[in-house]
């Protein structure tokens, strides 16, 4: 078995990347930071990046020197780490405190196991059209959520800290090691998949808002490279109408991987 990447990543325009990308010896991980609502502190003194790059730390060094641990494991061991480099700084117990939404990936030589947790994305070409899809998309279907109209439309800050992190609501990784037990996950066949992206939502809006099929994307990124679906993004946003319509940032960070499988 031999996996090659392809991999590209860009802030939003005038903005700071809060994406956060790693690749090693047969996985894949994809972080977009989940960064505080205006005139919240979260009860961090770090800024978003700080928070995402010390995950990604953590992560890749799990998965690295704990191969065989479930996916599960090194997201709960990772978190844990993350939070012990915090010290005594701040207060984690803060339900909006800074984290990151993920998308994991590991391939063995029998099968090939995935994790994620918010509003990133795993993709698995399995040949002739087939996709899996796995986009964790409990923030989109909360009960009764508010929407604030302002910049961009989203949910009350009150409100969100009474579902992140919560049974019933919606889980970021940073601050709550319980967040690796209520990730999606599952497992494939190895020999059932040719490709795997992952991505943050910057990425995923493609299909989201913009009406792409994953197999357009897939075509796109196998004739031009990951930098083209940034540039896709791009384009999207720029041309659309109404971008208020959507709930969220007009333009986000877009951040992509995607792996080859191929035979021994």
């Amino acid at each position: 078995m031999h996996i090659t990447y392809t991999a590209a990543t860009t802030a939003a325009p005038n903005s700071t990347n809060e994406d956060h990308l790693a690749v090693g010896d047969g996985w894949a991980l994809v972080l977009d930071g989940a960064g505080r609502y205006p005139g919240e502190t979260g009860g961090c003194i770090h800024p978003v990046t700080w928070v995402v790059t010390r995950l990604g730390i953590h992560l890749s060094s799990c998965l690295s020197q704990q191969p065989e641990q479930p996916l599960t494991t090194i997201v709960r061991s990772a978190v844990e780490a993350t939070m012990a480099d915090h010290g005594s700084t701040c207060d984690l117990s803060d339900p909006l405190s800074p984290g990151a939404t993920g998308a994991i990936v590991r391939v063995r030589e029998d099968r090939i196991d995935w994790l994620v947790v918010g509003d990133c994305a795993v993709v698995i070409d399995q040949g002739q059209d087939i996709y899996t899809t796995v986009i964790d998309d409990r923030v989109d279907h909360l009960p009764n959520a508010p929407i604030v109209e302002g910049q961009v439309r989203t949910y009350s800050p009150d409100y969100v800290a009474t579902v992140r992190n919560k049974p019933g609501g919606f889980w970021v990784l940073g601050s709550s090691p319980a967040a690796a037990e209520h990730a999606l996950v599952g497992t494939l066949p190895q020999h059932a998949a040719t490709r795997v992206l992952l991505c943050s939502d910057g990425i995923s809006r493609l299909t989201e808002r913009y009406g792409w099929s994953w197999q357009t994307v897939m075509a796109l990124h196998e004739s031009d490279g990951p930098e083209s679906l940034i540039r896709a993004v791009r384009e999207c946003e720029h041309s659309d109408p109404n971008p208020q319509r959507w709930r969220g940032k007009r333009h986000d960070d877009a951040t992509v991987v995607v792996m080859r499988v191929t035979g021994a």
